[in-house]
């Protein structure tokens, strides 16, 4: 085995229940995998913005695939930015307003590159929710008809938070045989559905990455615990599945660690150094 660049998901994965992570022990093993000339990616569902905040002190030393995969940074400069067209933006709004009641939705928001944006309307502790996830955040009036041009930033991503009282799988059924041609969604957890170009998945993140510093698939590891991470488990030979995730996760990945909660990432990188 000889890997040049490990690649984390966040939530669920390499953060525990509490949001946060053992940053004394991910410091010391960072400094031995960089020694080593190894790369470290954050690979997340949510904005960079958010991670450049959790990785403050480490950032420097990172890479980051934000959005899924949409939004790669590296040497803290965008390596890549995948927008959806404006015109899709209006119809993937418009199949989100017209296709579920408003009971139906928890919440949705659109993410650009500059900040994530909800609804003016939108209640405190669904705000605050939000905010847990995309900490550059702007409240807009009538979400439903925002566009690129109006917000002046790239539109990478749209989300849509399903209620716990739906049939999920219905719902997302719906949604994804309602978007327009060139777009999909991906599951990233807790009802959520994460919008973009249908190129876009943290695999393809990590390509950009890749290319740049001339590193093979099984050059890589990967860990995750949700549907948006198998494009990147399924890309190295290497690809750990945390003992939290769900089973059709699991039946999909040869090698396990422990849970969030017991810093499975942190071990398995103990491990490697």
């Amino acid at each position: 085995m000889n890997i040049k660049l490990v690649a984390f998901d966040m939530d669920g994965t390499f953060l525990n229940d509490k949001n946060t992570y053992n940053h004394q022990r991910f410091g010391e093993i960072l400094e031995k995998l960089r020694s080593q000339g190894i790369r470290v990616v954050a690979a997340s569902g949510s904005q960079y913005q958010r991670l450049q905040d959790q990785f403050d002190e480490f950032k420097s030393e990172m890479d980051f695939v934000s959005q899924n995969g949409a939004v790669v940074y590296s040497d803290n400069q965008p390596l890549l930015i995948k927008a959806i067209p404006e015109k899709a933006v209006t119809a993937t709004l418009d199949a989100i307003n017209h296709q579920f009641e408003p009971t139906d939705i928890a919440e949705h928001l659109v993410v650009g590159v500059k900040s994530a944006y909800v609804d003016q309307t939108i209640s405190q502790a669904a705000y605050d929710l939000t905010y847990h996830y995309y900490n550059h955040l702007q409240r807009v009036n009538n979400l439903g008809t925002v566009t690129p041009t109006r917000l002046q930033d790239q539109i990478t991503s749209i989300g849509i938070t399903f209620g716990p009282h739906v049939d999920i799988k219905t719902m997302v059924n719906n949604l994804r045989g309602s978007l327009p041609a060139g777009l999909s969604s991906q599951t990233s957890g807790y009802n959520t559905e994460l919008i973009s170009d249908n190129s876009v998945n943290k695999a393809m993140g990590l390509h950009e990455l890749q290319k740049k510093f001339n590193i093979a698939d099984d050059e890589i590891m990967t860990f995750g615990d949700n549907e948006n991470d198998l494009a990147m488990l399924k890309l190295t030979p290497y690809g750990y599945v945390v003992d939290n995730a769900e089973d059709k996760i699991k039946q999909q990945v040869e090698y396990f660690t422990e849970s969030n909660n017991d810093e499975g990432v942190l071990n398995v990188l103990s491990r490697l150094i």
